[in-house]
């Protein structure tokens, strides 16, 4: 049963009812048009909860049994030294653009903030398995909107999603990931450090609650947000089951732009953007048929990059060998014809410039046409 305590704040009570099984977005909404408050429905009779259409008695009897204090307590002190925090869809900082979506969250947790001049945002989301391309891409498309003013929304996930984070802190703009776990749980693990980049220069954001698993069913609910978020998605390299198709489902459905980045017609991973294109996605191949599809205001006068370092000698044969398509050191050693110890000495510097960038099984690519 609710016990009560002491006094519960609203906010503390809304907190509580989120986490109650059964109560998702929608159901949250149909009590409170009941009720009026989180706090008067979890003092409500069984009976009354069993009363309001859609609310069962597997649900009433849950939120009946809900242990108010013990649950809000356990989910502050998660949320104690690590810097999260909660607001509510009736407070001022929960981001403006969810409000406008079905089913918003009734409440999400973050890390990091989200501010008002992130309502100019583009989502940029693909295929986890993405190919060097692909991920070249999404980089530079990141890159130049970031450099432009507009935030970047992706969902940390491996492949593009990671790639158009990265992108949008290499521009020093701002970023933000909507985890399909809860706030505490950064997954993969391996972008443990790209998620506290996130936080410093944007946020973290999800509607689980803390200890989440990143659990399969979380992630197309959690793509809606993405695309809530944004004035437009852009889909680079996505099969035809990708989850970044749901992402662009759901922009469809709340009136935003869909955008996609053409591949080789032969690519199982362009199959999907190739399909979003026939049916009126823009075909993008800049970050300026973004910025011309969406009309919105963006920085036009961006001071102009750094040249590169220059390369010559050892290394000026090493970098033409590579190009855009990973190339493995063994090959990059009989290309350039120079020893192994020169190869990994001049890999290593190019990779310092700018100039290449390593991934794994010991290859690399060029990467200065997308810097």
């Amino acid at each position: 049963m609710v016990r009560s305590g002491g006094a519960m704040e609203e906010r503390e009570a809304w907190l509580a009812l989120n986490m109650v099984p059964h109560v998702g977005p929608a159901t949250f909404a149909i009590l409170l048009e009941r009720f009026g408050t989180a706090k008067r429905i979890l003092k409500a009779s069984l009976k009354a909860l069993e009363a309001v259409p859609g609310v069962g008695p597997a649900t009433a009897k849950a939120i009946r049994d809900s242990r108010v204090q013990e649950t809000v307590a356990r989910e502050r002190k998660r949320m104690a030294g690590r810097d999260l925090r909660f607001v509510t869809l009736r407070e001022g900082g929960y981001p403006a653009p969810l409000r406008d979506i079905p089913q918003p969250p009734p409440v999400l947790y973050h890390r990091g903030s989200w501010e008002d001049r992130d309502r100019r945002a583009v989502a940029i989301v693909g295929s986890r398995g993405a190919t060097p391309y692909g991920r070249g891409v999404a980089d530079r498309l990141a890159f130049e909107l970031a450099r432009r003013g507009l935030t970047i929304v992706s969902g940390l996930a491996r492949g593009i999603d990671a790639a158009a984070h990265r992108g949008a802190l290499r521009a020093g703009g701002r970023t933000i990931a909507v985890l399909g776990s809860g706030a505490d749980i950064i997954y993969p693990a391996e972008h443990r450090k790209l998620g506290e980049a996130i936080a410093e220069r944007g946020a973290l954001l999800s509607e689980f609650p803390l200890g989440t698993s990143p659990l399969r069913g979380n992630f197309p609910q959690r793509n809606r947000l993405i695309s809530g978020l944004c004035l437009g998605v852009v889909v680079v390299e996505a099969a035809v089951n990708s989850g970044a198709l749901i992402t662009a489902d759901h922009a469809l459905e709340q009136g935003k732009e869909v955008f996609a980045v053409p591949g080789q017609v032969t690519g199982r991973l362009s199959q999907g953007c190739h399909r979003l294109i026939k049916s009126g996605a823009k075909l993008t191949e800049g970050w300026e048929d973004v910025v011309e599809e969406l009309g919105a205001p963006y920085a036009q006068d961006v001071p102009p990059m750094p040249p590169l370092p220059p390369v010559e000698g050892e290394e000026g044969r090493v970098l033409q060998v590579l190009g855009e398509e990973p190339v493995h050191i063994d090959a990059i050693i009989a290309g350039a014809k120079l020893s192994a110890s020169t190869v990994a000495t001049s890999l290593l510097s190019l990779e310092m410039k700018g100039w290449v960038k390593q991934l794994s099984g010991k290859t690399f690519v060029r990467v200065h046409d997308y810097r």
